[in-house]
């Protein structure tokens, strides 16, 4: 089923879709220091493990810079297609880091084919996500009353 997700381009586009709702509400938003009005200050990125036939704005990262000389602060709002500064696209990463407790070697290898991913990115990532991604997951857990 994972496979079929990954090589879904409409799926993807429909992540583009929602990424640009986010934006438009950080761009609404205004600048986080002063307040000031918010100019696109998008960039190119190459998202790596995506499928063919993705639209060349899928690469768009949606980001804003403060006009208010002085302030210029950049604003980049959360994406659900990157990760930060990860290079494979947010849904391979997020899928494979989770696959790891119930991966074989064989999906392993099945996977870095397909996706052209080395195994040593695939245990960097699984270390992101043991550490890094739960604890960063559990500061958004509401709290029991």
């Amino acid at each position: 089923m994972y496979q079929a997700v990954l090589a879904d381009a409409k799926f993807h586009e429909q992540l583009l879709l929602f990424d640009r709702d986010i934006a438009a509400t950080a761009r609404a938003a205004g600048c986080t220091t002063c307040g000031g009005v918010l100019h696109s200050a998008r960039f190119q990125r190459k998202p790596r493990g995506g499928p063919t036939g993705l639209s060349e704005a899928f690469g768009q990262r949606f980001s804003f810079c403060c006009a208010v000389d002085g302030c210029r602060k950049r604003t980049t709002p959360a994406s659900l297609r990157f990760l930060g500064r990860k290079v494979y696209l947010a849904t391979v990463v997020t899928l494979i880091s989770a696959m790891c407790h119930g991966l074989t070697a064989s999906r392993l290898r099945q996977l870095s084919a397909t996706l052209g991913i080395d195994r040593r990115t695939v245990a960097r990532w699984r270390v992101w996500w043991l550490s890094i991604f739960t604890s960063e997951a559990s500061a958004f857990r509401p709290v029991a009353a």
